[in-house]
């Protein structure tokens, strides 16, 4: 008898379902899952023994047999599996309720009720539930969905100004079609996306799958022989705001190759693309903003933050005034707390009982301490507080000022200038890596490379970065502490912009656009 002849798998244009399982041992799964806590396990587990996610988290269960078969197999059996769901969830319940290590609960997890393998929807939600745990362990980059203008389009009306009123309604199934569609001929991928209870956001992950078959064999194949990169990106859309933030799922020590860099690029541009219609086309541009944390990103670039309310402006933002803000006044209510306060100081103090009577603190901060953080709370308003929960780690700027010319200054000078511009040239070519967002594009230097030969004067390549848990916040002490000037300080420093990266000119940001950063 011939023998039969081996079954010939084909490429597909299907996406990766929900139900597709990676094996236990799989590097993606033992990292995500060592990542959680003791509590998230137990959360996640919980949901997928829900009746809505069973069809694509299936647990392993017994058999229904007599319970006098396999009983051998049983006593080797490390976690005797379930009869039910149900039964399988008391379980659950019962972890919850009491104390134990987190090992037990994972080990549970993989090596004993989902052994078979874990599906793309659970690997999914685990990742988007550390993402939640630790708000603070990826970095995000803001993008905003900008309408493409187009002169067959174009409104006449001259009352509406304001582009981001005519941005697309957010219907999570119809762009879902959409993604697929552009991205199903360049990849495969598993598409999840959810909307978050406890937090304003909608949150899509979108796995990505280097190869062209979707069955499972070709997820353990690919998962055993890849390296050590990220193939997942998260994307993250604030209710009722024109802003996307973009991130790569990497934890530290993760290495983020080209190919993953590519890879999400290309779902990047799929993105407003999935948004566009016929008559009404989207793009993403870019914000210059940067952060690690989703509460600042949502206090910078969330709902209602399409403008720059930061700095000395906060005031306005955060309802902290109760007067209109057209009929400002500059009464400080500080002022009044201060009058207060000395009034009954000057007071006799009574006593209110037997005992020696409660000494009242004098006052010994001195004016010039007061009077610094005066200029600190006219700056910064209410922002830039260490314990205000919005701290950025990095602040970066490029200083494209001339540099001023001196005073009796010979030709000896003017050549000392001219070898050390041409040395930061040649520094900048020698640098290796990746290019700086801060670099000079060949229009910028042609820019600079004129005006040095047309007024007879030099822009060094000056750059500075701050770099902390607040930087903002440090700004603010050290103005308090008379390190820095506040009132000759400028704008830029009490980051009143609202970016994170920017070039420097005049003493303001340059932008590019109505939005700073854009």
């Amino acid at each position: 008898m011939a023998p039969h002849a081996p079954k010939v798998v084909a490429p597909d244009y299907k996406n990766i379902p929900h139900s597709h399982r990676l094996p236990v041992t799989d590097r993606d799964v033992v990292r995500t899952f060592s990542k959680l806590s003791r509590a998230s396990l137990i959360s996640l587990a919980q949901q997928w023994l829900a009746k809505k996610n069973r069809d694509f988290c299936r647990p392993f269960l017994a058999p229904e047999e007599d319970e006098n078969d396999g009983q051998e197999g049983d006593d080797e059996e490390m976690y005797e599996p379930a009869r039910s769901h149900e039964e399988l969830l008391d379980i659950y319940k019962d972890l919850a309720q009491r104390k134990g290590g987190r090992k037990e609960v994972m080990d549970r997890i993989l090596e004993g009720d989902w052994r078979s393998g874990v599906s793309m929807y659970q690997l999914a939600t685990a990742e988007i539930q550390h993402m939640l745990d630790h708000p603070t362990a990826l970095r995000w980059t803001a993008k905003r969905l900008a309408k493409i203008p187009s002169k067959e389009t174009m409104i006449q009306d001259m009352e509406v100004t304001n582009d981001s009123e005519h941005l697309p309604r957010f219907q999570a199934q119809t762009f879902m079609t959409n993604l697929a569609r552009e991205l199903t001929p360049l990849m495969k991928a598993h598409y999840l996306i959810t909307r978050i209870k406890t937090m304003p956001i909608t949150i899509l992950r979108v796995y990505i799958h280097d190869s062209p078959y979707s069955t499972e064999a070709s997820l353990a194949t690919d998962s055993a022989h890849s390296s050590d990169s990220t193939k997942s990106v998260l994307f993250i859309w604030p209710n009722g705001s024109p802003f996307v933030w973009v991130s790569l799922a990497t934890h530290l020590g993760q290495v983020v190759g080209d190919d993953s860099r590519h890879l999400r690029d290309i779902v990047t541009q799929a993105i407003p693309k999935a948004f566009s219609r016929s008559s009404s086309r989207y793009q993403l541009q870019n914000t210059n903003f940067t952060a690690r944390s989703l509460s600042v990103l949502l206090a910078y670039r969330g709902p209602g933050k399409s403008n720059a309310a930061a700095g000395g402006w906060s005031i306005f933002a955060d309802a902290s005034l109760s007067q209109n803000t057209l009929d400002f006044i500059t009464t400080s209510k500080s002022d009044a707390k201060d009058k207060i306060t000395h009034a009954n100081s000057g007071a006799p103090a009574s006593k209110p009982g037997p005992g020696r009577p409660k000494r009242v603190i004098e006052e010994t901060e001195a004016p010039e301490v007061k009077r610094r953080k005066e200029i600190a709370q006219g700056r910064f308003g209410s922002s830039a507080k260490p314990d205000d929960g919005h701290g950025l780690d990095r602040f970066e700027v490029r200083i494209d000022d001339a540099f001023p010319k001196i005073a009796n200054a010979g030709h000896r000078a003017h050549q000392d200038m001219a070898n050390a511009s041409a040395a930061d040239a040649s520094s900048s070519q020698a640098r290796r890596g990746r290019p700086s967002l801060l670099d000079r594009s060949a229009e910028e230097q042609a820019e600079v490379s004129a005006s040095n030969d047309n007024d007879d004067i030099w822009t060094p390549d000056v750059r500075f970065t701050f770099s902390g848990t607040h930087v903002f916040a440090g700004v603010r002490q050290l103005v308090e502490a008379g390190v820095v000037d506040g009132e000759k300080m400028p704008g830029w420093m009490t980051g009143e912009v609202g970016v994170t990266i920017g070039v420097v000119k005049y003493g303001r940001i340059r932008t590019k656009g109505k939005v700073p950063g854009v």
